[in-house]
């Protein structure tokens, strides 16, 4: 009987990380400045920047060598003046998770995931942008929305297939979602940090 050669043969990477489909409660998420490794309780960062405006976003990148995928969550405060209509600057912070590889093949779980994420954080937003709110002041207008890094054109990209589907998602809640162009807080922001 002659032995199988293991030349040409890709080795299966298993990964040390939890189901990709899955994650931790919010709770339990632990926070940090966008450049650095400090920790930032995001309850304080949302009470101290609530007249700002806010984006919400996440990525994720697979990296297949290591049998890894790094989602990537972001909060936003954009210093932004409604009555000059123009911004300039803002304070982020961010989640990072490592998770077991998610298939190439699955790209819609996969974009699922990074939107179910975001929605959950921008939930603990709201909450706390209502307990903030009184008679003077309504913060919940400072709830921007989330950016889904999802394509507008199928030219552009597969995930332009699942565009209806993950806005419907964001606004099902009565949040405003962005797609690419306009998804900075994800495509830009939440990607660099994968």
């Amino acid at each position: 009987m002659a032995k199988e050669s293991s030349v040409g043969k890709k080795k299966k990477v298993r990964s040390k990380y939890s189901d990709p489909y899955t994650f931790d409660p919010i709770e339990k998420w632990e926070w940090k400045e966008y450049e650095g490794s400090k920790k930032v309780d995001p309850v304080e960062f949302i009470t101290r920047y609530k007249d700002r405006l806010f984006f919400v976003g996440t990525d994720s990148q697979s990296y297949s060598k290591v049998g890894t995928c790094v989602f990537t969550s972001v909060i936003i405060a954009y210093n932004y003046d409604r009555e000059l209509g123009t911004g300039h600057g803002a304070t982020i912070i961010r989640y990072t998770d490592k998770r077991s590889i998610v298939p190439k093949e699955a790209l819609s779980a996969k974009l699922t995931v990074e939107t179910q994420r975001s929605i959950e954080i921008c939930k603990m937003i709201e909450e706390q942008l209502i307990e903030l709110s009184d008679d003077e002041h309504d913060y919940m207008q400072n709830l921007a929305g989330v950016s889904i890094d999802c394509n507008c054109d199928e030219v552009k990209g597969k995930s332009a297939r699942y565009k209806d589907m993950l806005v419907g998602m964001v606004v099902a809640y009565g949040w405003k979602a962005f797609i690419k162009p306009d998804s900075f807080a994800a495509s830009s922001v939440a990607d660099n940090k994968c």
